[in-house]
């Protein structure tokens, strides 16, 4: 039997044993919890960095349209843009941008067809002046290369440069033919009309891109895009092409384009 002066002790031993016990418990609790919030927080810090890294958009505007300068009597007309985009944050303010775009391009020419000097007759077919305006319909893959200035937090402008592929399936011309109507009669005729000249022109283009956009805040996830942009041809859309329409002379005809869009991008 224990002796009274010995119980006491064994008490106080037992005591400071489960006060030391439960002091060890609660700590390792409080290290496990906190362990498990720094993770949660390391992989959703980590999943919101690399989530932020994509936006997808959606985009449309007018494009202001003119062939190439070589040849004279070249004018301008409109068109439309429309399509979709993807876009990657690379490093720090530089970032890829992929597009796939409805486009139209083109322009006005005059030119003077005269066949008389094959040995045909004059007539209003094989003399006359022809004002045509081209709409180039394409399908254009362009692949750009942005870099954001960080003048503030949420208005931050980009500038960018890149090149396209351009797939023309389709052209249309709308013109005015004017001519002699009777040769020697001095009665002067002019016909509107159009017609499909997807033939004339060269399928497959590349282009060069620079240009400038705004993206404004609407929400979390939402932004509103302005985007400005100037393409020139880097391939002729008509190769040597005559204004006098004479075989063997003239110059490569290239398309160049000011495109005005607005858009809505998504930040995934």
């Amino acid at each position: 039997m224990l002796s009274p002066i010995v119980l006491p002790k064994l008490t106080t031993v037992f005591n400071s044993s489960r006060s030391l016990i439960s002091t060890l418990a609660l700590t390792l609790v409080l290290i496990n919890v906190s362990n498990g919030q720094g993770i949660k927080t390391s992989k959703s810090n980590t999943t919101d960095t690399v989530a932020s890294r994509f936006e997808i958009g959606v985009n449309g505007g007018i494009s202001f349209n003119q062939f190439t300068k070589g040849q004279p009597h070249a004018s301008q007309n409109t068109g439309y843009t429309a399509g979709l985009s993807i876009h990657y944050k690379l490093y720090k303010n530089f970032s890829i941008q992929l597009e796939a775009n409805a486009l139209q391009q083109g322009g006005r020419l005059i030119q003077y067809i005269d066949l008389t000097w094959m040995g045909l007759p004059e007539s209003f077919q094989t003399k006359n002046v022809t004002n045509s305006s081209y709409a180039l319909n394409s399908i254009d893959i362009p692949v750009l290369i942005n870099y954001t200035l960080n003048l503030k937090q949420n208005w931050k402008p980009s500038l960018y440069i890149g090149g396209s592929y351009s797939y023309t399936y389709n052209v249309t011309e709308n013109y005015q033919k004017t001519g002699d109507l009777l040769p020697g009669e001095g009665i002067i005729s002019t016909v509107s009309s159009s017609r499909n000249s997807t033939s004339r022109f060269n399928t497959n283009r590349a282009n060069l891109i620079v240009g400038a956009n705004v993206k404004l805040p609407l929400s979390n996830k939402l932004q509103f895009l302005i985007d400005m942009r100037y393409m020139n041809g880097l391939t002729p859309a008509i190769e040597k092409y005559s204004y006098m329409d004479k075989i063997g002379f003239g110059t490569d005809l290239r398309t160049n384009s000011f495109l005005s869009k607005i858009g809505i991008i998504y930040s995934l």
